[in-house]
């Protein structure tokens, strides 16, 4: 199990698939009422859905509520279900079916994605003294008048002592030293 915990009944989060793991989660309230009910018949649409699953109500379905013994029951088919179908035709279904849920990436996966490189989301910055450039991820958002983007490289170790310890810290660049030479900083 690799899910959380609601009143002790311990449910599963990531789901293996056939090309690697998915994310689902059973919920409970009006998300879960929509949600589990389109996977019941997505399962039943391919001859996979337990009578127990299709008669289910689940808009009265309480997670808080919920006993191991129905998460393992619950569990045991949906879990048979996503091992014989991909995170393609997992993304499709959600996005089709209106469930809550996704495929887990790898990080070839998101760094091959097209809607990223669509986006240039990789941006190349200068690494002077690696004398390379490094790809990094890019701004999470696209505004229409503020630029969201990497400017610069992150601080290497140690870079910017001076300016916080002096700068900001009030220290003086003696004591600064003496600390560097003690192997403090």
């Amino acid at each position: 199990m690799t899910g959380r915990s609601i009143t002790g009944a311990k449910m599963r989060v990531f789901w293996p698939c056939t090309d690697g793991y998915l994310n689902f989660i059973i919920y409970g309230g009006e998300a879960g009422r929509k949600t589990n009910r389109a996977l019941v018949d997505w399962m039943d649409s391919k001859g996979m859905a337990p009578e127990f699953l299709k008669k289910k109500d689940w808009s009265s379905f309480n997670i808080a509520e919920v006993t191991q013994e129905e998460i393992d029951q619950m569990e045991e088919p949906i879990a048979r279900f996503f091992q014989g179908i991909t995170k393609r035709e997992f993304f499709e279904a959600v996005t089709q079916r209106e469930m809550l849920g996704y495929p887990v990436a790898t990080v070839q996966e998101v760094f091959d994605d097209p809607q990223l490189k669509a986006r240039n989301f990789w941006q190349s910055i200068d690494h002077p003294e690696l004398g390379t450039s490094l790809l990094y991820p890019g701004g999470f958002a696209k505004f229409s008048e503020t630029s969201c983007e990497i400017r610069c490289r992150a601080p290497l170790i140690g870079e910017h002592n001076e300016e916080v310890y002096c700068g900001e810290l009030g220290m003086n660049k003696a004591e600064l030293e003496r600390l560097k030479k003690e192997g403090v900083v």
